[in-house]
């Protein structure tokens, strides 16, 4: 029977998550562990999505031990009061222990206030609420503080617009203080938006220009921000030029920002964006940081076997994830895709098996073309980000109303995308839609299939 035992326990212990399993240890033990959140636009309750998935987020670094808290804003999904990053600040003591905790506010933070309380929803009040919480001076924007050798400077939103020159100016202030203690070290900086032009979905005017151009001046910088929601299985989700950027996800929903959107996104949202809500784990090492990515949908580690890794000290002519080191293999499809034809409800479906030979699949650019007509082109993205049981061997896509027409025949080509322009052959062939199917003409109301 005690065999018998051991085995079931043996086989259970191989399915587990690997943070669950407490046998597994990295090779070396790391100087310091940093538990990084963000973007939970919260509400206080245990029943509110964003908390839900910061549980779970909890129950998997509680099994690490963190030395302190990373948090890039959007705790709350409103300024309109303190609440909901109180009850956050609460459950993570309650989970981790009291640790030192390095957060800034986002732009949820100030918004979405009712103009009946715009009078005490100040600024100045909202700030003085937020730093109450986790031990600020009631009016600093910016803040820093040493945890186990290592600097953490946190600089947070006082507009929705983005970070003024005082603002920037008082963060330059942090980072030359942080190199005189200490200038063999990496600096972790913490804001909302991103330096611009670094992670994905960075480029717009607001995500911090003038950030990008004070950050270009600190090699060791780790800066680590979030707000655009992006899925950590997106390799574009760090980025390293003159200092390392990181996107730090979401624990709410997932986005991914195309201009214009994939066909199967309504605005930035992803279809099933409930399933890409990440945290990570940074662990720092004599000579290098280790980026570890785990899901809160299901509590597993991303790419276990390849988290990002920094070597320290960090130079610039070395980066591994520099945009001009990245591209990867075009993805192909492994044989015929078997393309087909489905009907249903008044929308037209295409349907082919996903490519799985080359290198990863971010989407697939999918041209349709009638005979003696012009050319439709569309983003169909790849459903990478979701939990690995869900993804499907077969892609559906749905056709815009507006690029069918009963009768008519069509060419069509389709390409699979990678995450940094790479595009593998195209699958062609010709279909006819049945002159007597109605096609509806208009777009469906959700991305969730």
């Amino acid at each position: 029977m005690k065999s018998v035992f051991l085995a079931a326990f043996a086989s259970l212990a191989a399915v587990l998550p690997a943070p669950l399993r407490a046998a597994e240890a990295p090779s070396a033990k790391p100087l310091l562990r940093v538990a990084v959140l963000s973007d939970i636009q919260g509400y206080p309750y245990a029943e509110d999505a964003g908390m839900r998935n910061l549980e779970r987020a909890l129950d998997v670094l509680a099994g690490f031990h963190p030395d302190d808290v990373v948090n890039a804003g959007d705790i709350s999904d409103t300024g309109r009061d303190a609440a909901a990053v109180a009850y956050y600040k609460k459950r993570c003591d309650a989970r981790l222990g009291p640790l030192p905790h390095i957060a800034c506010m986002g732009n949820h933070e100030l918004a979405f206030i009712p103009d009946e309380l715009k009078a005490q929803r100040t600024v100045a009040a909202i700030r003085r609420d937020f730093n109450a919480v986790f031990g600020y001076p009631a009016g600093s924007r910016a803040v820093r503080r040493t945890i186990g050798g290592y600097d953490f400077v946190a600089l947070s939103l006082s507009d929705c617009a983005g970070y003024t020159d005082d603002e920037l100016a008082e963060l330059k202030g942090l980072l030359d203080a942080s190199v005189a203690r200490d200038a063999s070290k990496p600096i972790f900086v913490v804001t909302h938006y991103h330096p611009q032009n670094t992670v994905n979905d960075s480029a717009s005017w607001w995500m911090g220009g003038g950030l990008r151009r004070l950050l270009d001046g600190y090699a060791q910088v780790v800066s680590l921000s979030g707000h655009t929601h992006a899925p950590l299985q997106d390799p574009r989700s760090i980025w390293q030029g003159g200092f390392t950027a990181i996107e730090t996800s979401t624990l709410c929903y997932g986005c991914i920002f195309n201009d214009p959107p994939a066909a199967n996104q309504v605005s930035s949202l992803l279809p099933y964006g409930h399933e890409s809500v990440g945290f990570l784990l940074i662990e720092v090492f004599a000579d290098r940081i280790a980026i570890r990515r785990f899901s809160a949908c299901d509590r597993r580690e991303i790419e276990p076997a390849t988290p990002w890794s920094v070597k320290l000290p960090y130079c610039p002519e070395e980066a591994v994830y520099a945009p001009g080191a990245r591209r990867a293999c075009a993805p192909q499809f492994a044989g015929d895709p078997r393309p087909t034809l489905w009907y249903d409800y008044g929308f037209v479906y295409l349907m082919f098996d996903a490519a799985s030979a080359g290198g990863p699949v971010m989407g697939y650019r999918i041209e349709l073309a009638q005979k003696g007509g012009g050319v439709r082109s569309y983003l169909h993205l790849a459903d990478f980000y979701r939990v690995a049981a869900h993804r499907s061997s077969r892609v559906v896509f749905r056709a815009p109303p507006e690029s069918l027409k009963p009768g008519k025949t069509y060419h069509c080509a389709i390409r699979p995308v990678g995450f940094f322009g790479e595009t593998g052959r195209a699958a062609e062939w010709f279909f006819t839609i049945d002159a007597n199917y109605p096609i509806k003409d208009e777009p469906p109301l959700s991305v969730q299939e």
